[in-house]
């Protein structure tokens, strides 16, 4: 049953990955406030034709719990990242907010009461090293003290969402949740973009089919697959396989942005993939364990 759970972060993560390598392309053409609005109205559109369908129950209490999720995660998250990815490097982008798992394991044990072992320790600790061999090389090169202060506190948001998400995955379905916790967020972006005299739906040309990429593929169906796996995994153990979005993202980047890969790179890289190896075999172990006692 668990390795659904990391079939369907592989998909979050691979698809999670693309974001700031396909936003990157585009974000000299797009206000970053504009996009964010787009992809996650779109993402939340395309999923509504389906929630209807499924006439699922949902009460007022639910309606606000959604509101919240999507204040949290798509007004102030995703937009102080898209933010930062216009004021920095993609690659830095995507390795600040890949250290969510910190803040995810910390929220997980505070308000899940989830044990913090020594294994998921070691996991983070591997990853924050990788994490900073990478950030350390490009400080110079690209990346403002602002890009980075945003893109830190936007992953500090992602954790706290996570870890809320996780607490209401169990009582209702994950497209439901972020079908409306999607359209609810976008649409806190409205009275912002129309004050600054910033049009809602004008598309730039040739940006839409990358605009429609992330609203429906990164927006929509990974989000819901992210809250599928939290079903299964606990919030901090399913968490420590963003640290591999950096990985995936850095390639993305060199290839598709010419952003170079350093050695430090290469060596962040390496321990990063340490700690995921850690905190896969542990998995397992206490997977075999637990199915010893029973």
């Amino acid at each position: 049953m668990k390795y659904k759970g990391y079939i369907l972060l592989s998909v979050t993560i691979l698809m999670f990955s693309t974001f700031e390598v396909v936003t990157g392309t585009i974000k000299n053409l797009i206000n970053p406030l504009q996009l964010t609005f787009l992809r996650f109205f779109i993402g939340g559109v395309v999923m509504l034709p389906l929630v209807i369908k499924k006439r699922e129950k949902v009460q007022a209490k639910d309606l606000l719990f959604f509101l919240a999720l999507g204040i949290l995660n798509i007004f102030i998250s995703a937009g102080s990242l898209q933010y930062a990815i216009t004021m920095g490097k993609a690659s830095t982008a995507a390795i600040l907010i890949s250290s969510n798992p910190i803040f995810v394991m910390l929220f997980s044990a505070i308000i899940l009461k989830e044990k913090v072992t020594y294994n998921r320790i070691a996991c983070i600790l591997l990853g924050v090293a990788g994490i900073t061999l990478i950030v350390y090389k490009g400080n110079t090169g690209g990346d403002t003290a602002a890009s980075l202060v945003l893109a830190t506190f936007a992953s500090i948001i992602f954790g706290f969402y996570t870890v809320l998400g996780k607490l209401k995955s169990e009582g209702i379905s994950s497209i439901t949740m972020i079908c409306y916790s999607s359209i609810f967020g976008s649409l806190m972006y409205v009275p912002v973009l129309l004050l600054n005299d910033i049009p809602l739906f004008h598309i730039p040309e040739g940006t839409i089919i990358r605009i429609l990429y992330t609203g429906v593929f990164v927006s929509g169906i990974a989000y819901v697959t992210y809250m599928e796996a939290l079903k299964i995994l606990t919030a901090s153990k399913g968490a420590m396989v963003f640290f591999l979005k950096p990985v995936i993202a850095s390639i993305l980047a060199a290839v598709f942005l010419n952003e170079s890969i350093s050695f430090k790179t290469v060596a962040g890289i390496i321990l990063v993939l340490a700690g995921v190896f850690i905190n896969f075999k542990s998995g397992k172990a206490r997977d075999k364990f637990e199915e010893t006692e029973t």
